[in-house]
């Protein structure tokens, strides 16, 4: 009888640990799955950045320059991960992003890919600087399906003026026009109703 009970213990024993090592496995999967795409994004200090993108003619818009745009933005690290690249157009429902670091002169450059109400965006960002008080780049979206909202090549620079203002939480930013907006939200929001 002592045998049997020994026998079913360590069955029961071996029975648990494949089941947990199973759910383990199953866990990893899952999480490989539905992996971050932005999780190998560069991150910028904590705090709040004034970014300006440069005045630009985007050239669907036949040629009609844009005036150069001012953004205040507060971040930190979880919040970056959708910060860094909030002054892009089309960062919803992004599926990947390359990251490669730049040899010699520094910085990284970033290849991603998104859907914004069903139309592929295409993006390529050069970031130049160390993320820690100023840093310089180049974007270019485009939209394969419809060119005229592609925006050719656009500069920008950003620069780190410290903590983050009272009242202000990670994911704020201040538009051109003082009006607040929390991009970590409003992204959040766009791709849970998946546009």
């Amino acid at each position: 009888m002592a045998f049997a009970v020994r026998c079913c213990v360590a069955v029961g024993l071996l029975l648990a640990a494949s089941l947990s090592a199973a759910a383990q496995g199953a866990k990893k999967a899952a999480d490989a799955g539905h992996a971050d795409p932005r999780a190998s994004l560069p991150v910028r200090k904590a705090g709040l950045w004034e970014v300006t993108v440069q005045a630009h003619a985007p050239r669907g818009m036949g040629g009609m320059r844009q005036p150069p745009q001012t953004v205040q933005q507060c971040t930190n690290v979880k919040a970056e991960r959708v910060m860094l690249l909030s002054i892009l157009p089309g960062q919803e429902n992004c599926s990947q992003f390359k990251v490669a670091k730049r040899k010699g002169q520094g910085g990284y450059d970033i290849a991603g890919a998104c859907r914004v109400h069903d139309q592929r965006v295409v993006m390529n960002v050069q970031l130049r600087g160390d993320l820690q008080s100023i840093y310089s780049g180049t974007y270019k979206v485009e939209y394969p399906g419809a060119p005229m909202g592609n925006t050719g090549s656009v500069d920008f620079q950003g620069r780190w003026l410290g903590s983050c203002k009272p009242g202000q939480r990670p994911g704020d930013m201040t538009l051109p026009n003082g009006i607040k907006v929390n991009v970590v939200d409003d992204i959040g929001r766009a791709e849970k109703h998946a546009h």
